[in-house]
């Protein structure tokens, strides 16, 4: 797996040696994307949360997706309980879904060649695809709209863990942190899917710890942010650390 764009910590994350003709740039701004769809994604769920008031947002007791629900009023997801929702910039959180969907697209396109040729690496990259299209989904179709469409636009959680597992498992033998924090990262999101899923059906508060409904679907969802984070990071940092070898390497 050691590849084109290795090198320092990165080492084992890159593009296969046959690849020489792939851009940096192309790396660059894959992880670039990655990096700012997780980002503003995070920033704009705080900058949206601060914004509702009486009684405020809880990121315990409400979940994600109420920050982009347009309505004021009792709401509640099927076989769930209601709760008070009203969030007055809720364009902002539903335009963030649009925005981290199109730029998980466009990391993983440009990112193609980041991971080493496989059968893997092609679902997996087709399952971020996926991923992608679900985020701009929950943006378009807020829950108060068209819950049974939001729901199933969610599932792209669960999709980008099974995407994480994917990358992750081959990433333990060169580089072995890496590729553990992934399958790490991926194990949490999904069992904290199921624990959620089976809270909502079983109306039981013990399936959710103790986290509530938004508690636990935050330690489902925000695994995926993190993972991408990372390796968008590393995209740069890679890209970066090849372009100065070959720098130093024609100056000698």
């Amino acid at each position: 797996m050691t590849g084109t764009f290795t090198g320092g910590t990165t080492r084992g994350i890159g593009v296969s040696a046959g690849d020489r003709s792939v851009s940096r740039m192309t790396v660059i701004l894959g992880g670039t994307a990655w990096s700012v769809a997780a980002l503003q994604y995070a920033i704009v769920q705080v900058v949206v949360a601060a914004a509702w008031h009486h009684p405020p947002y809880s990121w315990l007791g409400n979940y994600i997706s109420d920050l982009g629900n347009t309505a004021c009023g009792p709401f509640k997801v099927p076989h769930g309980t209601p709760s008070y929702v009203c969030s007055p910039s809720h364009s902002a959180m539903n335009a963030s879904f649009i925005i981290a969907g199109i730029l998980t697209i466009a990391g993983a396109v440009w990112l193609r060649h980041f991971w080493p040729r496989s059968r893997g690496t092609t679902v997996a990259l087709v399952l971020w695809v996926i991923t992608g299209l679900g985020k701009i989904v929950v943006g378009l179709v807020p829950e108060n709209t068209n819950i049974d469409l939001h729901l199933l636009a969610a599932f792209n959680v669960s999709v980008g863990c099974v995407a994480i597992l994917l990358l992750s498992m081959p990433a333990r033998q060169p580089n072995r942190a890496v590729g553990v924090t992934g399958i790490v990262l991926a194990v949490v999101g999904l069992a904290a899917t199921a624990l959620s899923t089976a809270a909502e059906f079983a109306s039981s508060s013990s399936l959710d710890l103790g986290l509530r409904a938004g508690g636990m679907e935050r330690v489902a969802d925000y695994p995926g942010s993190l993972w991408i984070l990372m390796i968008g990071i590393i995209a740069v940092l890679s890209a970066g650390t090849r372009a100065g070898h070959h720098a130093a390497t024609s100056s000698r």
